[in-house]
């Protein structure tokens, strides 16, 4: 069970981020060709020079939460994402801001499933969001080329690296500027969401992986409010983490077995953590949680929040 979210080890977040942007630039820089490259080379060197172990505390894109998708068999269903009509009820810079973390998601979620009319409509409406959010670097016509060219060559591996890089490149320029505060609605959103669409993709009694999963979102809960609380002075960030609580009442409340922590590197050249403290979910508790996060999400795309 993939546990490189823990708390417990700072580094491996912040190599999951840097090894996702390796892959997609090396995406671009081979013209999308299949090239195999010796990703562990990168990771032992990543780990030697560029890494900032300063950085305390991560949360993953939404890509990251759908890569079980290829493992397990879950279908792509158009009605769990956001409407794009909805764009109209978004007004105010939060509710922008946690919609343009929604929204990302369900470019994820699409991408992650070769869908793409679905794509290109979410890539679409990132972009007027991001716009209206002052995110205009993350976005340039050279990225919209690119998906229409993969798009007509039905590439859905390069759609899922591009919704990758549109979100980590809205995620670096906020960062960079000093603009946390809208960063971290823009994750929380995103979280939500993806929460969101795992809890109703699931049947309880089929889908136990995915059931693994989600238990193991307590720990990104742990990193994410620890992510927001540096920006609770903003009066948007400490009312978001207020209504969180719902949902980390049963997270932090699952029951767990212990096993031996190993790293590695996967397939696709990520660097995990494996091992740890190893939680589940009670089909109560899954009940419970599937409530809290649809309520949450209700009034974060009806703009009630």
């Amino acid at each position: 069970m993939n546990k490189s979210f823990n708390i417990i080890s700072k580094a491996t977040l912040v190599f999951s981020f840097a090894l996702i942007f390796m892959s997609c630039q090396n995406n671009e820089v081979n013209n999308e060709e299949s090239e195999v490259v010796d990703l562990e080379e990168q990771v032992v060197e990543e780990s030697q020079s560029d890494v900032d172990l300063s950085v305390t505390y991560q949360v993953p894109t939404p890509n990251e939460l759908f890569t079980l998708f290829s493992d397990v068999e879950v279908n792509f269903d158009a009605n769990l994402l956001n409407s794009t009509t909805n764009t109209e009820k978004y007004t105010s810079n939060k509710i922008k801001a946690l919609n343009f973390g929604v929204y990302s998601t369900d470019l994820a979620f699409a991408a992650n499933f070769g869908e793409a009319t679905a794509s290109l409509k979410y890539f679409s409406v990132i972009k007027n969001i991001g716009d209206e959010l002052n995110v205009n670097n993350a976005f340039d016509q050279l990225v919209f080329d690119r998906i229409e060219q993969n798009i007509q060559a039905n590439n859905s591996d390069s759609l899922f690296n591009l919704s990758n890089e549109t979100y980590y490149n809205a995620y670096s320029y906020l960062k960079d500027n000093e603009r946390g505060s809208t960063l971290s609605l823009i994750v929380v959103g995103g979280w939500v969401e993806s929460l969101y669409i795992l809890t109703n993709l699931v049947d309880y009694e089929v889908d136990k992986e995915l059931l693994s999963r989600i238990a193991d979102q307590r720990l990104t809960l742990e990193n994410l409010y620890g992510f927001m609380a540096e920006y609770q002075s903003d009066a948007d960030v400490s009312e978001m983490m207020a209504s969180l609580l719902p949902i980390e009442e049963v997270l932090m409340n699952l029951g767990s077995e212990e096993s031996s922590i190993e790293t590695g590197v996967d397939d696709n050249g990520t660097y995990n953590l494996d091992g740890g403290a190893d939680f589940f979910l009670t089909q109560d508790e899954f009940i419970s949680l599937k409530e809290a996060v649809n309520a949450l999400r209700t009034t974060i795309v009806e703009s009630e929040i």
